[in-house]
């Protein structure tokens, strides 16, 4: 029991309802994007269309990427970097850095490289540019840059998630402090009205769920003021916004050595480091080839039991191991540990699907939480017509947002053979969002609004399957064959999902309905 004066709990109470009020709509966004979020690499497999193996950087790449550096402007071959893709290919990126106003960027030419040596694609430009036009990721990456920058141009995007993060830490404590009997909380509904109903629900579900918020709210801010603020600042104020001269001297390898040199066996070095791993690989970083100060950073998984995986960095031109280290510094340390946490726990893919299904689970307590808070901000002012718009944006929002990610997942599949899903992606969320704006505003029972749009989000999410295979996905023998697993699971999981929010849709309105009727025979009787 946490027993507080009645000033002290009446001023919690205003700042655990003004922090939910004021950002609240933008907190659930933030929510529901990061419930997609968790499953990105799973849908980036599962929507790409290309099918690939389930270890791509194990399969002998040293002679396509011969082949393709003799194809590949002189300029470019100075550095390689190489990235499993969620489809199971490899992304082979030949590049050399420039500098455009001050700013270090890199520019080269990007190969997909699939099964057997082939080569699927080839495009030429700045590296950023090109992860941002991939057309086969389009989907994973609207999600992930929804969920952690809002689409805001950088580095406003990770500013303002960063201080969502702060507000759900603000919500989750003062509501840890207002409940008085916290345990007895977590089990408390009491009766049948709906207003006591929806309040007890909010208090079990925000009960349930004030550890994970707790932990998504600090490493989520975490995440985002480091990469917006914290990194820029330290390149530049002690490396005069050197990036890469920064990532070199924190890897402990700022010696320059200009002569010629011989070019490693890139299959053996990949190789051994999946033995001393003992997982599959990520990605690999080489940069300086050709010359005698050529290093290889290998990037993998982390083997099975373990949250967090050391790096692997190579003498590129001898092959030969020269560390490993952890995520920071240079040897082992709790900060490092930590610190590698911090990514796993945020996202939860530190257990597979067991923990990302727990993640997705308490997400979508947590959405609930955030928006049953709202409302029932709301109700409390709904004579007040400032606060009645509030509500009819919190219908639209609450509703509007499964359906708008849902439609765009539509239009991605819709217009993936024509390689138009750059475009017709982000296009359909804001067509879907606008139309669900329509109910929401000249429906005269905004409560009607959300069951309605979650009908209508289901039936799509049911449709999604048929229309992925449709448009020439592989199916389910040849995804398992390939090993890709995340295919066959996430087309149950679409429609799984697709059923619940039709019958929570169905029983919603029903109950609303009851309720009308009720009412409306208690007049009657009354008359």
């Amino acid at each position: 029991m946490i027993n507080l004066k009645a000033p002290e709990t009446k001023t919690l109470v205003a700042v655990h309802g003004w922090a939910g009020a004021v950002l609240g709509l933008l907190l659930y966004v933030v929510i529901v994007t990061g419930m997609a979020a968790v499953f990105s690499n799973e849908i980036k497999a599962w929507s790409g269309g290309l099918l690939g193996i389930s270890d791509p950087l194990n399969q002998p790449l040293g002679a396509v990427l011969a082949r393709l550096e003799a194809q590949t402007p002189e300029e470019f071959r100075d550095d390689l970097g190489l990235r499993a893709t969620p489809a199971g290919n490899v992304h082979a990126f030949f590049h050399a850095d420039e500098t455009v106003n001050g700013v270090r960027r890199e520019r080269g030419v990007l190969y997909e490289i699939g099964p057997n040596e082939s080569v699927i694609s080839r495009q030429e430009g700045l590296g950023n540019e090109l992860a941002a036009n991939d057309p086969h990721a389009a989907l994973g990456r609207f999600y992930v840059d929804l969920h952690v920058r809002l689409h805001v141009p950088n580095p406003w995007g990770l500013i303002l998630t960063g201080i969502l993060g702060l507000a759900m830490l603000v919500a989750a404590v003062s509501g840890i402090l207002m409940h008085r009997h916290l345990f007895r909380d977590i089990f408390l509904m009491r009766g049948r009205d709906r207003l006591v109903g929806l309040r007890d629900l909010h208090s079990v579900a925000g009960t349930w769920t004030l550890p994970h918020a707790f932990v998504l709210a600090f490493t989520g801010a975490y995440l985002s003021f480091a990469i917006a603020v914290a990194l820029p600042m330290l390149a530049k104020i002690a490396f005069k916004g050197d990036v890469r001269e920064m990532v070199t001297t924190l890897n402990g390898l700022n010696s320059v050595d200009a002569r010629p040199a011989a070019i490693a066996d890139i299959d053996r070095i990949l190789s051994d480091a999946r033995h001393r791993a003992g997982a599959p690989l990520m990605s690999a970083g080489w940069e300086n080839r050709g010359r005698a100060d050529s290093r290889i950073t290998v990037f993998p998984t982390p083997r099975s039991g373990d949250l967090t995986a050391m790096r692997l960095i190579y003498n590129g031109s001898t092959g030969q191991l020269i560390r490993e280290r952890p995520i920071i510094g240079l040897k082992p340390s709790w900060g490092a540990s930590l610190l590698g946490l911090i990514g796993p726990v945020h996202f939860g893919n530190f257990a597979g699907w067991w923990s990302r299904s727990v993640w997705f689970a308490l997400g979508a307590a947590s959405a609930y939480v955030a928006w049953s808070g709202l409302n029932l901000w709301v109700r409390r002012r709904s004579n007040q017509r400032g606060w009645r718009g509030l509500g009819r944006a919190t219908a639209w929002v609450g509703g509007g947002l499964p359906f708008a990610m849902t439609v765009a997942a539509v239009a991605y599949f819709a217009s993936l053979p024509s390689l138009a899903t750059v475009f017709w992606t982000p296009v359909a969320f804001l067509i879907a969002a606008a139309l669900a704006l329509i109910p929401a505003i000249v429906m005269r029972s905004v409560e009607r609004v959300p069951p309605l749009l979650f009908g209508a989000t289901g039936i799509l999410m049911v449709v999604i399957p048929v229309l992925r295979t449709a448009v020439g996905g592989p199916d389910w023998n040849a995804a398992l064959a390939a090993g890709q697993s995340a295919i066959p699971v996430m087309d149950g999981l679409v429609v799984l999902g697709g059923l619940v929010c039709v019958v929570s849709a169905g029983l919603s309105l029903r109950r609303r309905e009851q309720t009308t009727f009720g009412a409306g025979a208690i007049m009657q009787s009354a008359e």
